[in-house]
């Protein structure tokens, strides 16, 4: 496929469906070290569901353009952490969050290529058709987050996107990805597991991180260490075919983007600033109720999460539950934000339930099952 000028990569596109005029184009970005290969399940199924499936590359990854020299550099020195004071510490924050606000601008640009060229449906929310649903899945939500909080700067180069795109989706992330700290009771992680060797680790985070779990309620009821034997977690039973075609590992491995990003991200509270303001529209929007296109005031904000994903990725759902009960209790005016669960479905959800993921995504339920 393509090579946008956004420099992100169009690995497939599974074109018009069926001839439909009023059909749904469904973006999504991968997650860390998976590209968007995990999401080819999906394709057959989009047109059952009135769908034009476009699957993005990130930066980095196969097909995408890798991050300039500039770029690169202000990664490698923001991750040395050596900032000394409380100025230091400000500059490095403004300079990431630029950083973050250049990879919104890619998104941005993708979406605005697929409208000039590709004659999209305009969006017809009312009747959940048309437009453009934009997805995150894992960490890729951070570029989601971003999008939000900075879509009200962009330039709109002659194409009002706020007429096209209908919703943004978190498809489920982890609590740090869209910027809630950690429990204050240990987790478990096996990359940090003293019992486990070494070169058993990347193994076990595999299994850990694709496996299925039946949790309870509360932070003392999840299966935070052992997946279900049945069924087995996702990636131990890939073929090795199946794995070529979906697995990035460089980003992810010591010193690669992702890697440096959710570093100093976590370190200088990058995702939660940018999930604040994904969250809650911008002041002058408050100011003027004002109903600005180039804001997306309007703009479904979706949840998705999975009932039997590893334990980060629950803790995330109550976080982001409780706050937006407290906030609406303040008074305070967020986007409109949709809450949406798959039943039995874990983190590898478009590769094992690819059904379910396209409902989730693109349907009209707060539970699928």
């Amino acid at each position: 496929m393509s090579t946008s000028a956004s420099g992100l990569h169009v690995l497939h596109d599974s074109g018009v469906p069926n001839g439909s005029t009023d059909y749904t184009t469904l973006v999504i970005l991968h997650g860390y070290a998976w590209h968007s290969g995990i999401f080819s399940k999906l394709s057959p199924l989009a047109p059952q569901h009135n769908s034009r499936l476009v699957l993005v590359n990130r930066r980095d990854y196969p097909g995408a353009r890798p991050y300039g020299e500039e770029d690169r550099e202000l990664l490698s020195s923001l991750s040395a952490g050596t900032e000394a004071d409380a100025a230091e510490i400000a500059a490095a924050t403004q300079k990431i969050n630029a950083w973050m606000a250049k990879r919104a601008r890619e998104v941005y640009d993708l979406l605005t290529e697929l409208v000039k060229n590709e004659n999209i449906p305009p969006a017809a929310p009312e009747k959940n058709k048309g437009g453009i649903i934009v997805a995150g899945w894992s960490f890729g939500s951070a570029w989601m987050t971003a999008l939000l909080a900075h879509v009200a700067s962009f330039d709109v180069n002659g194409v009002d996107l706020g007429a096209y795109v209908r919703r943004v989706v978190f498809l489920d992330p982890a609590y740090h990805t869209i910027g809630f700290p950690p429990p204050d009771a240990p987790g478990y992680h096996p990359l940090f597991d003293p019992e486990i060797p070494p070169e058993d680790r990347g193994r076990a985070f595999s299994n850990w991180v694709s496996g299925y779990y039946n949790h309870g309620d509360t932070f003392e009821t999840l299966q935070k260490k052992t997946p279900l034997q049945d069924p087995p977690p996702t990636l131990s039973i890939l073929t090795p075919e199946e794995v070529a075609r979906t697995q990035c590992l460089p980003p992810g491995a010591p010193g690669g983007s992702d890697a440096l990003l959710l570093e100093i991200g976590l370190r200088l509270g990058v995702f939660t600033r940018l999930k604040d303001d994904a969250l809650y529209l911008p002041e002058r929007d408050r100011e003027q109720d004002s109903q600005r296109g180039d804001a997306w005031p309007n703009v479904e904000v979706r949840h998705v999460s999975c009932e039997c994903s590893v334990w980060e990725l629950p803790v995330g759902t109550w976080a982001l539950r409780k706050e937006l009960e407290t906030a609406k209790k303040n008074g305070k005016q967020l986007r409109p934000v949709r809450m949406v669960l798959i039943r039995g479905a874990n983190h590898f959800v478009p590769w094992d339930a690819p059904e379910l993921a396209l409902r989730a995504l693109v349907g009209d339920e707060d539970e699928v099952k």
